[in-house]
């Protein structure tokens, strides 16, 4: 199937400018092509929320994608990428029934609403200790000095990482999210991933080492101690899922926190709304997992031919279930290019659904909600810095600031 002329050009990675405001494209595609077959990727994109929402507890798709982005990499890179990739394929979020639930009922020993309401002391003093840091300069990066440090550093503790080794995770992470979000993937971020997986492989397999000789009621400690049950996790599922949480825990959440106070600022009468009224900060973040999701869209595996709106979707094909196009579709949210955070937003799909929903959403909710209440208290008068310009981290599956600059 060829893509028709029109359809290719209005479809928005054809050009990457279009990553600033794809929603045009998304609403074009969810009203005329809800399934769509994007050629040079050779991969099939979903818009219509009842058809994202279906598909992601449907058993014909696989989470299980290692071996699709082994073959999208460039063909000088597969071997070197495939040394590491059956490693990948551990992930919580890559495997399939029944390995799937057998592990993540493990990793919820060490991962739960109990766990992570232990957490919020934690959380307050990491956000306080990064606002003093600034609180005398009148102003500051809300994504590098804030977003992008507090979930990184907290979940660093969480997992027993050491305090100086803390930076090290943030630039590992930054080299998975790029290979796995950027599209098409190239030769350097390839290399930069193996790299990064290697070492970073290597050093969660020395922290393991050291919780089963000294035992500590940490993430990783929790999971050593479960290792040595009876049907336990492995060491390389607990090494695997280790790195997985670290990489994917913080991104998401920079994204969020800086789409949040982004679109309150520039929507002067939904920050009023706040200010008027602080109870409205829950409402304020669950709009923005809709309006503008810190994850735009979650990859599956035909494991067998199916049909979808006239199309047919072969074995093995990739496709791509939109969330930014779900969360706007206007058969399920009123009025949905419009930002109002006293709307009640129904179920949206940024944290995935079914059985491969994330992990860590309830952190993730919990983290925001006190990163964004302590900014807003203690800098009441926050806005932009009009001087300064804003960056965005905007590939084809993440949305947020790289640089928001703030005075106060």
């Amino acid at each position: 199937m060829s893509v028709d002329a029109r359809e290719g050009a209005e479809f928005f990675l054809n050009d990457l400018k279009k990553l600033d405001d794809p929603f045009p494209d998304l609403k074009y595609f969810r009203e005329n092509k809800p399934v769509f077959y994007y050629e040079p990727l050779n991969q099939w994109f979903v818009f219509g929320y009842d058809d994202v929402l279906s598909l992601f507890s449907d058993p014909r798709l696989s989470a299980d994608r290692m071996k699709g982005f082994v073959y999208a990499v460039p063909e000088g890179a597969r071997e070197d990428l495939g040394k590491i990739a059956s490693f990948f394929e551990k992930w919580v979020l890559m495997e399939d029934e029944p390995d799937h639930g057998h592990l993540r009922r493990f990793l919820h020993l060490g991962f739960n609403p109990e766990a992570t309401r232990e957490l919020i002391g934690q959380i307050q003093q990491a956000a306080d200790e990064l606002l003093d840091r600034v609180q005398d300069q009148g102003h500051m990066d809300a994504s590098k000095d804030y977003g992008f440090l507090l979930p990184a550093y907290l979940l660093s503790d969480f997992m027993g990482v050491h305090k100086e080794d803390r930076d090290r995770v943030v630039q590992w992470s930054v080299d998975f999210v790029d290979f796995f979000n950027v599209l098409p993937i190239t030769m350097e971020n390839t290399r930069r991933l193996v790299h990064s997986a290697t070492e970073m492989m290597n050093y969660t397999r020395d922290l393991l080492a050291e919780r089963r000789s000294n035992p500590k009621n940490d993430f990783l400690g929790i999971l050593a101690k479960a290792e040595a049950e009876q049907g336990g996790p492995t060491e390389d599922e607990i090494v695997g899922n280790t790195m997985l949480l670290l990489l994917a825990g913080h991104v998401a959440v920079r994204n969020l926190i800086g789409n949040v106070v982004y679109l309150l600022l520039i929507h002067p009468d939904q920050w009023a709304n706040l200010q008027t009224d602080s109870g409205f900060l829950q409402n304020a973040i669950e709009e923005t997992l809709r309006y503008e999701p810190p994850v735009t869209m979650i990859p599956r595996i035909a494991l067998e031919d199916l049909e979808l709106h006239g199309n047919t979707i072969r074995q093995g094909q990739i496709v791509q279930l939109s969330i930014a196009s779900a969360n706007r579709d206007e058969t399920h949210f009123c009025n949905p290019d419009y930002f109002d955070i006293k709307r009640k937003s129904g179920k949206v799909m940024s944290f995935g659904h079914g059985p491969h929903g994330c992990l860590g959403a309830h952190l993730a909710r919990e983290e925001t909600h006190i990163a964004l209440e302590t900014l807003f208290r203690r800098m009441p008068h926050l806005r932009l810095d009009e001087t300064s310009e804003i960056r965005w981290y905007r590939n084809a599956g993440n949305r947020g600031p790289d640089a928001l600059p703030l005075v106060f």
